[in-house]
């Protein structure tokens, strides 16, 4: 009989196992990755592009043709493509990143089949109105300077550009000068070029029965190959680390943002990293959390993130604070960092980090679409199959000097930017 009055044994995780995936090469230069779970009866679709903002030729562009792909095609109006979508109690969405452009469906498996024809139109013949074009501009102009009277999106967008580069694509936001010139004519021409299935990958999970997969290779096979190559494109990095301030009396709170370049994915300090940013403002635990938050009481919240690109990665931490402490929590930022680079970790707190990472990670990986957007990562950065087994075991793995090894060499002062934005802030 179970004795419910003793714990179960901790079980130790360092490996893990994503669904095998079913690659089909098909004739018009995407492929298809299946990867099957009969748990629901749902599926996921999703259809990756090279169409973010890596690839457009002037700032604005991807945007405006992601949000107007679903704005009416040649046989159906916006209206019916949303009335269709609602009948069958379905979602579909164009998303555009820093990468790459995603049209996601959700829907039952039964489905599909139905909606296939509505998905053949909306990547091959939108008709992306002008009257939408107009309205969509005019609201992204009103939402932006609605945007631009907040704290943290001018403190974001100014640390994003002093570490990539003003007219990089990762540069946060966007300008309303360059957006009044963007045209319907250049984003006709990027649909057509970088909306191709050409270079695609496409994601198709859950429960995928085989004349599902039939008709949905069908659909991509009859859609005429776009022979037009896709443009290369390079950004190049142009990081001076510096102090940028912007004052605003009328607040009274400061944005601090402090951040710069961390390796790729695939460099082998990147695991190790995720672990050390965790340590310092990853969680709710985290020491930025318990000085700044709970000692000082300066902030209702701080963190520090991770923003792996496929082409540069990005280490930043942010928080608001009472004018009157932003010089004080700066302070107490450095003192934080100059710990972790001058004492190793203790080895308790190092364990229940640990633990609290590779258990977030399991958690993360619950069910069969958290685990496509793990699988999807491998495909789209370029990675190994045991990359996720391995940043288990590195992270089951680093010691405490290691983490101050990379403290030292990673989160030198010097080599990070500094944003404050608000009242008084070089008060």
């Amino acid at each position: 009989m179970l004795d419910r009055t003793i714990a179960p044994a901790i079980q130790k995780i360092s490996s893990i196992q994503l669904p095998d995936a079913e690659i089909t090469a098909l004739p018009n230069g995407a492929r298809l990755h299946c990867l099957y779970n009969f748990n629901q009866p749902v599926l996921k679709l999703e259809i990756v592009f090279k169409a973010g903002k890596w690839y457009e030729p002037a700032p604005g562009i991807s945007y405006f043709t992601s949000k107007l792909l679903l704005e009416g095609t040649r046989n159906y109006s916006a209206k019916q493509i949303a009335d269709m979508i609602a009948y069958y109690g379905a979602s579909l969405e164009c998303n555009q990143g820093f990468d790459r452009a995603t049209l996601t469906l959700y829907c039952l498996a039964k489905h599909l089949v139905n909606l296939l024809p509505l998905l053949k139109e909306v990547i091959t013949q939108p008709t992306f109105p002008e009257n939408e074009f107009i309205l969509l501009k005019k609201r992204t102009l009103q939402n932006i300077g609605i945007e631009k009277q907040k704290n943290t999106y001018l403190a974001t967008k100014l640390l994003t550009e002093s570490i990539f580069g003003g007219s990089h694509p990762y540069v946060a936001g966007l300008d309303e000068a360059v957006l009044e010139n963007v045209s319907l004519t250049q984003v006709n021409d990027f649909f057509r070029i970088n909306f191709s299935l050409s270079g695609t990958e496409i994601f198709f999970s859950g429960a995928i029965e085989p004349a599902v997969t039939e008709a949905l290779v069908s659909l991509f096979n009859q859609i005429e190959v776009n022979h037009q190559a896709l443009p290369v494109t390079s950004h190049s990095l142009r990081y001076q680390p510096l102090a940028h301030y912007i004052e605003r009396e009328d607040q009274m709170q400061t944005t601090v943002r402090i951040g710069g370049i961390w390796p790729l994915m695939h460099d082998k300090d990147f695991s190790e990293l995720l672990l050390l940013n965790k340590i310092l403002g990853g969680y709710f635990g985290s020491r930025l959390m318990k000085n700044i938050r709970e000692d000082k009481g300066f902030t209702y919240g701080i963190f520090s993130t991770v923003s792996a690109k496929e082409y540069a990665t990005m280490f930043y931490i942010g928080t608001d604070v009472n004018y009157q402490n932003s010089g004080l929590t700066v302070a107490e930022i450095q003192k934080e960092i100059q710990i972790l680079q001058n004492e190793p970790v203790p080895e308790d707190e190092l364990d229940a980090v640990r633990n609290y990472t590779i258990g977030k990670f399991i958690n993360d990986t619950n069910n069969i679409f958290d685990q496509v957007d793990k699988y999807k990562s491998l495909v789209l950065h370029n990675l190994p199959i045991t990359h996720y087994s391995d940043y288990l075991q590195r992270i089951s793995e680093v010691g405490a000097y290691r983490l101050t090894e990379l403290a030292q060499q990673y989160l030198n002062m010097n080599d990070l930017t500094t944003v404050l934005v608000g009242k008084e802030v070089r008060a």
